[in-house]
């Protein structure tokens, strides 16, 4: 499944202002990347997977602990976190967006992004315009308190910052494990930053790779913008919520899609595809092995069903179709003897003559070339197609033919 991966800049910004994004075609290496304005962002495919990242500026965390009530009700649940942020936010909750972590539960404590809901409509909206419908909104990072600690710095010349992000970097003012801060000569003094072992890693963009080794005096990986962007759309946090939320319809196709990627693409579901190619071999082997003996058991029979009509019949030269042949020689044997054959005339009358209704009385009867023809009977009543149905459970074929009823065997046969 290809996906890409487009990152706003971190403020309101004309609609011609250059946008960074990247593509990949598997969700785990980068195909392409670059730097365009939205109408000139390569156009997605039909089943591309569009993700938004919002600069880490752009979004701020909060802390809350959720009350006991259904997450499904949005509006509710919108309304109690605009009352639980309402202290620690700087603007009106109402003008903000705000979502929920991948793991909140009800009653539970949890992480609630934040961010500008014209900032956000404005970028979304950019994008409709040219084309590109967004199925995923993500941070560009994430408070995580499961990995070690990583610098990130990232940014411009002009304006490059530092991202501290892991178990060990704790903001003090909002409690999350992740600090963001312009990229200084002091930042080099902070404590999460000093007190950092030596072999901590500084994964840095191209942009500002030598700024963040000469202000912090250490040496530094070097990280590409495309590649930051795939690990920020791996994450799963999907700010699209509330007011932004897809439609039920793409969720669902949206997680199946996600899921079933996964399944063929993650390392960790690597022994359950070899398990069901090896389970899918075995049947293919099984179903060829079972198809091989039914197609010999069919040929063995078909040799024994000839070799009896041979035996039994060595003067006919060439077998095409034994078991036809065989019921031909046999009709042949019975003209021959005097016997009649299921097609001669007295065998038909007699046959038809016990089931021919009452009500039926044909003007005329005509016998030629092993078929009997009756005329003068209604053909659209109902007890004539009655007794036709009989007749043919009886194994004597009907058919009408111009204006007569005409009957024979439903089993080949020899004219007597």
């Amino acid at each position: 499944m290809p996906f890409l991966f487009i990152e706003a800049p971190s403020r309101l910004a004309d609609t011609n202002s250059p946008l960074v994004f990247a593509q990949s075609v598997d969700g785990h290496t980068v195909s392409h990347s670059g730097t365009a304005a939205a109408a000139l962002i390569p156009k997605p495919d039909k089943g591309t997977v569009v993700s938004l990242v919002l600069p880490v500026q752009a979004v701020s965390w909060h802390r809350v602990t959720l009350p006991s009530i259904s997450l499904k009700d949005r509006p509710k649940v919108r309304a109690v976190l605009q009352g639980l942020l309402e202290d620690q936010l700087l603007e009106d909750p109402a003008e903000l967006h705000l979502a929920l972590a991948p793991d909140a539960a009800a009653g539970q404590a949890c992480w609630v992004a934040a961010c500008k809901q014209d900032y956000l409509q404005h970028w979304l909206q950019t994008l409709a315009g040219q084309g590109i419908a967004v199925q995923r909104i993500v941070p560009a990072f994430a408070p995580d308190t499961t990995s070690s600690t990583t610098l990130y710095a990232l940014g411009t010349e002009e304006s490059p910052w530092l991202v501290v992000a892991g178990a060990n970097a704790p903001d003090t003012e909002t409690g999350t494990s992740m600090l963001a801060l312009p990229l200084t000569a002091a930042a080099a003094s902070l404590e999460v930053v000093a007190a950092s072992p030596s072999n901590t890693p500084i994964l840095a963009e191209p942009a500002v790779y030598q700024i963040v080794q000469h202000r912090l005096g250490r040496a530094a990986q070097l990280l590409p913008v495309g590649q930051r962007l795939l690990l920020a759309g791996q994450s799963a946090w999907n700010m699209a919520q509330f007011q932004f939320a897809n439609s039920g319809r793409d969720k669902l196709a949206q997680g199946v899609s996600t899921g079933l990627q996964a399944l063929l693409k993650a390392p960790q579901w690597r022994w359950l595809r070899w398990g069901l190619a090896g389970l899918i071999g075995f049947n293919i082997i099984g179903l060829n092995a079972w198809a091989w003996q039914a197609q010999r058991d069919l040929a063995n029979q078909r040799a024994q069903i000839q070799d009896i009509f041979t035996t039994t019949f060595p003067k006919v030269p060439v077998v095409v179709d034994a078991p036809l042949q065989m019921r031909q020689q046999l009709q042949r044997l019975q003209k021959e003897s005097g016997s009649p054959t299921p097609a001669s005339f007295e065998v038909l009358a007699a046959q038809i003559g016990t089931q021919l209704p009452s009500s039926l009385a044909p003007t005329e009867i005509r016998y030629d070339n092993g078929r009997l023809s009756l005329l003068g009977l209604p053909q659209d009543q109902a007890a004539t197609q009655q007794w036709q149905s009989t007749l043919q459970e009886q194994g004597i074929l009907s058919q009408w033919v111009d204006g007569a009823l005409q009957l024979e065997p439903a089993t080949p046969h020899l004219v007597p």
